[in-house]
């Protein structure tokens, strides 16, 4: 019987709490979740709506904290450090997709992939050179000039995703990136977002309510009312 092994530990939640208000108005929004990713996984976060998995997210990409337990991100403990070394670590290590696409209306789509590599001081040639090569990879050749008016929701997103992985990331966190989206765009957007994970060793966690869409990761987590209530990998095919 041949067992998978998991990949080197990427992401680590021990006994995560998670809790807003005080009193009776008290939520606990993660209640100790204990939570294991490995580098190069594509993992899918499903529940339904207050289970969690926004909340979840969030931490893993570096944007909120536990209340108590700890989150380790690259060996480092993430869920104590400051607002700006989070800031720090998420501009070096995370990119970010979101279902609203979130591009700057009048700029064209190479001048939006740029942005996290002037966030760098990344140079102006070597900026153009990088983000042009973003949008190749994304099958948006011939389309760096035009501006987000004149792109489908689909070719937004793509720009979205270019814009995520022009730094090259450890991490790829994607909050229902195919919302958006009519079935075939999405189906275009995971196709893609499947094959950066295995060309590029991206581990990507993703947060989405569509089984469809979950069925890409090769890793289910399932949330209820903050707790982790399945964890399923992908049984790969003979």
């Amino acid at each position: 019987m041949n067992v998978a092994l998991r990949p080197t530990p990427l992401i680590t939640f021990d006994k995560v709490w998670k809790t807003y208000g005080r009193g009776e108005a008290q939520v606990h929004a993660l209640a100790g979740v204990d939570l294991t990713i490995g580098g190069g996984e594509f993992v899918a976060i499903m529940g339904p709506s207050g289970s969690g998995k926004s909340t979840a997210l969030n931490i893993i990409g570096c944007l909120d904290t536990p209340t108590a337990g700890s989150y380790g991100f690259m060996d480092v403990d993430a869920g104590r450090l400051d607002r700006g070394s989070r800031a720090t670590l998420r501009n070096l290590y995370v990119g970010f997709i979101f279902q609203g696409y979130n591009l700057l209306p009048r700029t064209t789509a190479v001048e939006n992939v740029e942005l996290p590599l002037i966030y760098r001081g990344v140079g102006s040639s070597e900026r153009r050179k990088l983000a042009m090569k973003a949008l190749a990879d994304v099958g948006l050749e011939g389309r760096e000039t035009h501006t987000p008016a004149e792109l489908s929701g689909g070719q937004q997103q793509r720009v979205a995703i270019a814009r995520a992985i022009v730094t090259r990331p450890t991490l790829l966190v994607a909050d229902e990136p195919t919302g958006n989206l009519d079935s075939a765009r999405s189906h275009e957007i995971m196709d893609l977002l499947a094959r950066l994970n295995v060309e590029l060793g991206l581990t990507i966690v993703m947060v989405t309510h569509e089984a469809d869409i979950a069925a890409y990761a090769s890793r289910t987590l399932r949330f209820v009312d903050g707790r982790l209530a399945s964890d399923t990998m992908k049984l790969e095919a003979a």
